[in-house]
């Protein structure tokens, strides 16, 4: 089984495949505004931003925004069946939240001591799958399993997608942004899938717990 490598840096870090872009990607729009990004030196591909000084002292819950799916505007394809896609993003949702509960409750108002998470899975490039009987058949899903994900990957091939983050403290302002490119080898005609995002957002929530915990000791 391929293995995802994660590499903690700075305070928010995001797992990426070996395959990556090479350039910063571009601006979908998801984050209000965009800081002055630097390349990630430990992982290739990745771009990042921590504000000076920036710390997760004193954050003990995350409110978590629902997590977002965008299409690159040249994608072949557009379409995603509305409840395939509510399963995905929360097969996403329930990939960070295990790691960071029951220690950091994640909570849906913001406070003094609430860390925001907002992410987005952008830039999504997909193809329409030829579907074959079990294509016409309804899938259930089961949170946090991976199989269930790539099947839900719902009809559909991804190309390329990125991983837009940002953490921000109570008042709004931006204490890290991520971008993570994601793309595939069409040389080795590997196709990304749902599951690997969701396998990236579970280590991800492993780092973000670790930073939490190491930044408020017992």
């Amino acid at each position: 089984m391929r293995q995802y490598p994660v590499v903690l840096s700075a305070l928010l870090v995001f797992s990426s495949s070996p395959l990556f872009a090479q350039q910063q990607p571009a601006h979908s729009g998801f984050l209000e505004s965009y800081p002055a990004m630097q390349p990630d030196t430990k992982r290739p591909g990745a771009f990042i931003y921590v504000a000076p000084g920036a710390t997760l002292k004193g954050y003990h819950k995350v409110a978590l925004a629902p997590i977002l799916v965008w299409y690159a505007k040249d994608s072949p394809y557009q379409g995603i069946n509305p409840e395939d896609l509510a399963g995905v993003t929360k097969n996403f949702r329930a990939a960070l939240v295990k790691n960071l509960e029951p220690k950091y409750p994640v909570v849906d108002a913001t406070g003094p001591d609430v860390l925001q998470l907002r992410i987005a899975i952008t830039q999504v490039y997909a193809e329409k799958k030829k579907r074959g009987i079990l294509g016409y058949t309804p899938v259930g899903f089961v949170v946090g399993a991976a199989k269930d994900m790539a099947t839900a990957g719902p009809n559909v091939n991804l190309n390329s997608a990125t991983i837009e983050a940002e953490l921000l403290d109570p008042s709004g302002k931006q204490i890290a942004v991520s971008m993570d490119p994601l793309v595939i080898d069409a040389d080795k005609r590997e196709k990304l899938t749902f599951a690997q995002i969701a396998d990236i957002l579970d280590a991800a929530g492993k780092r973000i717990r670790a930073r939490m915990d190491a930044d408020n000791p017992p």
